[in-house]
């Protein structure tokens, strides 16, 4: 399997910690976040099979799947972290679907639209971004739904403890470790994200990637250009 996103943690790193805990074989291609990086993906994204084409992708054999959720739900069916039970699965839905909320306020939060993200877009001549705002009105919203989120983890995971892993765990994990680094202060108190956190940095393939120096040496979260990419 050959996963293909941008140098960045962004919307891929769920699926790669994925893919570091399981057994399967697979090849992490990152695009460096310049010119010739942009001009790859446009040769990469006119390739024959490309349907919904976008990063992060995964080739499979001949199958290649684009759109982040899909790709979580696609290796979770692969990996055996995927709920059989409908309750737990739905559960993994509603938080995946929160999680991807927060993900895309911060998106907004952090990229200015105002400004050009990508060869061939044009600036806009008026507006401005007014990142502080947009930041207080993501802590707020963050703060909000951590309350929400907090009492699932009571167990340890979201369907039981550590034994019973699902991708939505993974999605956690990651999307809340990029939401802490943004801001920390919000998470306090929070004593169920925080524990599962601390837990779930000790699994095998995520405590090795964590304690390696590519991740130690500080990867960006969003693209260099945004307003706050994190390193």
């Amino acid at each position: 399997m050959k996963l293909t996103y941008w140098d960045l943690r962004g919307l891929a790193e769920p699926v790669r910690y994925m893919l570091r805990y399981s057994d399967i074989e697979w090849e992490d291609v990152r695009l460096p976040v310049t010119m010739e990086g942009f001009g790859t993906w446009m040769q990469l994204k006119s390739q024959p099979g490309m349907i919904c084409a976008n990063l992060p992708f995964i080739e499979d054999g001949d199958k290649k799947i684009s759109q982040s959720v899909a790709i979580f739900r696609y290796v979770a069916r692969k990996t055996g972290l995927i709920p059989q039970d409908i309750d737990e699965l739905t559960l993994c839905e509603m938080v995946e679907q929160e999680l991807m909320d927060l993900r895309n306020r911060l998106t907004r939060t952090c990229y200015s639209s105002y400004k050009v993200l990508r060869p061939g877009d044009k600036a806009s001549e008026k507006g401005v971004h007014d990142f502080e705002h947009l930041k207080n009105s993501f802590k707020k919203r963050l703060s909000e739904r951590l309350a929400i989120i907090d009492p699932l983890f009571a167990k340890g995971s979201l369907t039981g403890g550590f034994d019973k892993l699902t991708y939505a765990d993974f999605m956690a994990f990651e999307f809340l470790d990029q939401f802490r680094t943004f801001a920390p202060e919000c998470f306090e108190g929070f004593e169920n994200i925080n524990k599962f956190s601390a837990e779930f940095a000790k699994l095998k393939g995520v405590r090795e990637w964590r304690e390696g120096d590519a991740f130690k040496s500080g990867e960006y979260i969003n693209s260099p250009i945004a307003v706050w990419h994190g390193k």
